[in-house]
């Protein structure tokens, strides 16, 4: 394995990159020597982290991971497929082993969800790079891009998928946008695109905030670089804004500026209400979802949100109803079973929004969601064991697994451990992704708790 390690190393993928070449060796080398490796040894040995280094956290390991993995399928396409042996890592694991051509069945045609995000990100950080030179170049030298109808074709499709907001249908668009951008680098609506996607995937807890975050920001700059009057970018950073650096202003301020330019950008309203509802605004929120509605009264993603305004408004039979209309609409459509099984454990309904909550599981991909849920019904219902084997899981997730740290603190909570579900808040403040702590019912147990009243002037929800 040292020698075909040798070879890896002096490839393109992997020359160019210190950190993970560096990465790749130590895995190896550990392998060899038959140790067992944990990613909080890797992140302490390899990327030098500070001893109270937390890799449930900070999933810095778990992303240089992704690129590992993709730089040796790269690799492996390319001038190492002669080689007849390959070092490969097993899924969810960080010991790699090395494969005989004899051992290896027909290509593999998919990378894992997170090895496709990576490229996806490496692609875009790559082509961002001559944003500005591009920027200036229309500047100075003005004309008209060449049309290219592929690259039009593939963002029609691409926003066809992101209207779906599924897990699997959100990285199937991102993926389509980045095709995009690398048939056509100068047409802005395919960056503003991959800025919605990525900022929606950052929202919905599927990858660290503050890792996609920063791509759906890069992404919706390059695009105001190519059109500064594209409302889809101006809304990806009010999104984000809101979202990932607990900034309302700024927020408010870049979706009143992407409705100036496109009134009928239903989704900037949707967005909008949401926003005025994590501050507390609830009574000018409705109304905003409301002109959403108005413009698409079949979406379903702003029936949710309006049945979402329901729900933290605690009005739950009227919740109820709402997310009942859009299972009848689209009966797998995970959000709706998350709103219908919450209104329904609100109301003591246990067993029907443990049914719920399962639904949520089996429409989930790649994210802990479902089980986090299933974890919060069985802390109510006094199933603790249940609960803290769901806990577990959740503090050593596997190497392709995000767990949001705001699903902690609302199971804590319900298990009565206040201390350490704020604890867990606090980190999920850190993270920006306690965005909705201001009105969740989840947290009213908290809500008497100074610090409490501290993370919410923190997230400057207060």
């Amino acid at each position: 394995m040292r020698a075909e390690l040798d070879r890896v190393l002096r490839s393109p993928e992997f020359r160019g990159s210190e950190r993970r070449a560096r990465l790749l060796k130590y895995l190896v080398e550990k392998a060899i020597a038959g140790e067992p490796v944990k990613e909080y040894a890797i992140g302490v040995d390899v990327f030098e982290k500070p001893a109270d280094y937390d890799p449930r956290i900070d999933p810095a390991v778990r992303v240089e991971m992704g690129r590992v993995r993709a730089k040796l399928a790269d690799y492996y396409a390319g001038e190492g497929g002669a080689i007849g042996q390959r070092i490969e890592f097993p899924k969810r694991s960080y010991s790699p082993v090395l494969i005989q051509a004899a051992e290896t069945s027909a290509p593999k045609q998919r990378t894992s969800w997170l090895s496709a995000y990576v490229v996806a990100a490496t692609v875009l950080a790559g082509v961002l790079c001559v944003v500005g030179a591009i920027g200036w170049r229309l500047a100075t030298h003005p004309r008209k891009p060449p049309e290219n109808p592929q690259a039009r074709e593939l963002c029609a499709k691409a926003r066809f998928f992101w209207n779906k907001r599924t897990p699997e249908a959100l990285r199937t668009s991102l993926e389509l946008y980045q095709e995009a951008i690398r048939k056509w680098p100068r047409y802005a609506p395919a960056y503003a695109g991959a800025a919605l996607a990525y900022v929606v995937m950052a929202s919905n807890s599927e990858l660290p905030a503050d890792q996609t975050g920063s791509q759906a920001i890069d992404a919706a700059r390059a695009a105001i670089a190519l059109d500064p009057n594209l409302a889809e970018a101006h809304a990806a950073l009010g999104w984000a804004a809101f979202t990932i650096h607990d900034d309302w202003r700024t927020g408010d301020a870049e979706l009143e500026r992407a409705l100036s330019l496109d009134p009928s950008f239903a989704t900037a309203h949707q967005w909008r209400a949401m926003g005025l509802l994590y501050v507390g605004r609830t009574d000018e929120a409705a109304p905003e979802m409301a002109r959403a509605l108005r413009l698409d009264p079949v979406s379903i993603k702003f029936l949710v949100g309006d049945g979402m305004i329901s729900y933290y408004r605690r009005r739950y039979d009227e919740t109820i109803e709402k997310a009942h209309k859009v299972l009848a609409m689209e009966p797998g459509f995970r959000e709706a079973h998350l709103m219908l099984g919450e209104a329904l454990e609100a109301k003591h309904e246990w067993a029907d929004a443990e049914r719920e909550f399962h639904s949520v599981v089996l429409a989930s991909s790649g994210d802990m969601e479902g089980v986090a849920r299933l974890a919060h019904v069985y802390a109510l219902t006094g199933r603790a064991g249940q609960t803290k084997e769901i806990v577990a899981k959740l503090l050593n997730p596997a190497p392709d697994e995000y767990v949001d740290p705001y699903q902690l603190v609302f199971i804590y909570t319900a298990l009565g451990e206040k201390e350490k579900a704020l604890e867990w808040l606090e980190k999920s403040v850190r993270q920006h992704s306690a965005m909705i702590m201001n009105v969740d019912p989840y947290l009213d147990p908290l809500r008497g708790e100074p610090r409490f009243q501290k993370l919410l002037a923190e997230a400057h929800l207060d």
